[in-house]
């Protein structure tokens, strides 16, 4: 199969942005499939910039359409200036693809919107991954036939079904769930001892793990707050990220950015990883957590549902420190039932593979396509 993939970003070798949409990308083309991605670029001096990957075999594409951002929220008529640009951006990519192809798919509803008009110029099927943290808050006013073009519409988690449908994007009939899944190449279950030798960290202190943005609603700052209340307690962390919020707390032994490849090691050095986090589609940083066999504390909201259970996690009210703290000495002082939920963690993620999330979400677009 021909698939077009529309994003509003896409790794290169320096950004570790958008990594989901990659390791679904690759994993296409493992499996055969000719895969041509669209993200736009802002404004550089080149016009284009064809990237192909040099994994697996050449067959991803990567044609990344310049487009203007400019400062603040100017407007022609109702359409704010740089959402026009990366649209009329949208519409470059498609037209420039070498060879037509049988599907568009597009992450999330803003850039399916976006696509939408070459796709129904040129009678292309258009797909939908919903894996927005709220998905009201990226819907402008829905184009006219929109919801009635879009073939299918795969969801990250249940909620994304659920907000979808209530609000007129698409009719269930054209909505399934695949949560998201994680590369067991990349995130597996590792020597801790190894681990904390190689980075020289002591074996037996007990260390959570943070991966996300540094933001109000990744929950960074509760989680900093959390740990001061934990200070005495022989309780270290690793913060993995960066934000508008900067974390100050004692005791961590890592705080900063790394690239996508480097964060399995950290994970696997941690004893927990603890996400408080207000909104979320599916949250990959908890199912890679997951799949490096960690137990998890995370918020007790609707989008963790089809993935945290009591088997595998502690689920906080995201917006009480007091209850994360607890959380974490509970985990700390229970070698036991830290055990089992990072056993509980394993056998969820085995069910969250990318090679079979890729070949499931095939048959569905094919499905939906006939």
């Amino acid at each position: 199969m021909r698939i077009a993939i529309v994003s509003y970003d896409y790794p290169d070798a320096k950004r570790s942005v958008f990594p989901f949409v990659k390791q679904l990308v690759e994993e296409w083309a493992r499996q055969g499939h000719e895969c041509s991605v669209v993200a736009p670029n802002n404004f550089v001096k080149t016009r284009y910039l064809w990237n192909p990957s040099k994994e697996p075999s050449g067959k991803v594409k990567v044609l990344r359409p310049n487009f203007l951002s400019v400062s603040g929220r100017l407007k022609i008529g109702n359409l704010e200036l740089t959402k026009l640009f990366h649209k009329r951006a949208v519409y470059k990519g498609l037209k420039n693809l070498s060879t037509k192809p049988d599907a568009i798919y597009c992450h999330f509803w803003e850039s399916a919107m976006e696509a939408y008009p070459y796709a129904k110029e040129n009678s292309i099927p258009l797909l939908v991954a919903s894996g927005e943290s709220e998905v009201k808050s990226m819907i402008p006013r829905i184009p006219e036939g929109f919801s009635d073009y879009v073939k299918g519409v795969i969801c990250v988690s249940s909620k994304n079904k659920t907000e979808s449908i209530e609000l007129g994007l698409a009719d269930e009939s054209k909505c399934e769930v695949f949560p998201n899944a994680v590369n067991t190449k990349l995130f597996y279950p590792m020597d801790k001892v190894k681990i904390r030798q190689k980075m020289s960290i002591p074996l037996d202190c007990f260390i959570i793990a943070f991966v996300g943005w540094f933001n109000e609603r990744k929950g960074i700052m509760r989680v900093a707050e959390a740990l001061r209340k934990c200070e005495g307690e022989s309780v270290y962390s690793f913060l993995i990220g960066s934000g508008d919020q900067e974390p100050e707390v004692e005791n961590v032994l890592f705080k900063g950015r790394l690239m996508h490849e480097q964060i399995p090691e950290y994970l696997n050095a941690a004893d927990a990883f603890v996400l408080p986090t207000l909104r979320e589609g599916c949250c990959n940083a908890v199912i890679e957590a997951m799949s490096c066999g960690l137990p998890i504390i995370s918020s007790n909201l609707p989008f963790n549902w089809d993935v945290l259970n009591e088997s595998n996690s502690i689920m906080v009210n995201p917006i009480d420190v007091d209850e994360i703290v607890s959380a974490i000495i509970t985990l700390r002082d229970d070698r036991k039932k830290r055990e089992q939920l990072a056993a509980g963690s394993i056998r969820m993620a085995s069910a969250l593979i990318i090679d079979q999330r890729a070949a499931t979400i095939i048959k569905f677009i094919e499905k939906n396509i006939e």
